[in-house]
């Protein structure tokens, strides 16, 4: 079968918000799953989750100190928006075919942050329905400004996938976003595909 190769460039017309807990925080969690510390979680994820930030963050993978995402991330909303847009130009099955048919390249993609940028955290409260009743409590996540982007490859089975259809799932990035309180307007972007 061929393939295409397509460059993708997203950038973010919303802050975007970090997804991961602090290493001690996943090796915590890890450990009580398994007797293996890092089960679950490739060595490579290990390495680049941040470490000694103040206990309850959510923060970027990073990588020599700048944020990164992983290959995963993109695809996550790919095929998120397949199951939501099942049907398009006639494709079933859209979810399953984004899947198995759509792949990111590189495993790491940088994220670059506008000049003069920093890493910024927000508060927010989360409020939550629970048997024992309402619960709030406080979430507090890395944030990356609007105007933050990254790029990277999309190497498609183009029998399955067309471009066209690449673009109509991709233009759902101004509406839902990208990572953490998408809900919220976070992490909502444009895109360019070529």
């Amino acid at each position: 079968m061929e393939t295409e190769l397509y460059k993708l460039r997203i950038e973010f017309i919303t802050p975007v918000l970090g997804t991961q807990p602090q290493r001690d925080v996943a090796t915590e969690y890890l450990a009580g799953k398994s007797e293996n510390t890092t089960a679950g979680l490739p060595d490579d994820e290990m390495e680049t989750l941040p470490e000694l930030l103040e206990r309850g963050t959510t923060a970027f993978h990073k990588l020599d100190g700048r944020p990164i995402l992983y290959d995963y991330m993109p695809k996550a909303f790919l095929k998120e928006t397949g199951r939501i847009f099942n049907g398009l130009r006639g494709v079933i099955n859209l979810r399953s075919r984004v899947e198995n048919y759509v792949f990111v390249k590189p495993r790491r993609i940088p994220l670059i942050m506008p000049d003069g940028a920093v890493i910024e955290y927000l508060e927010r409260p989360l409020r939550a329905e629970t048997a024992q009743g309402p619960r709030t409590s406080l979430a507090r996540s890395e944030m990356l400004p609007e105007g933050t982007y990254f790029e990277c490859q999309l190497e498609v089975f183009e029998s399955q996938i067309t471009k066209e259809l690449l673009a109509d799932l991709l233009s759902y990035g101004k509406y839902r976003g990208l990572l953490q309180w998408r809900s919220g307007g976070y992490g909502r972007f444009t895109f360019t595909i070529e």
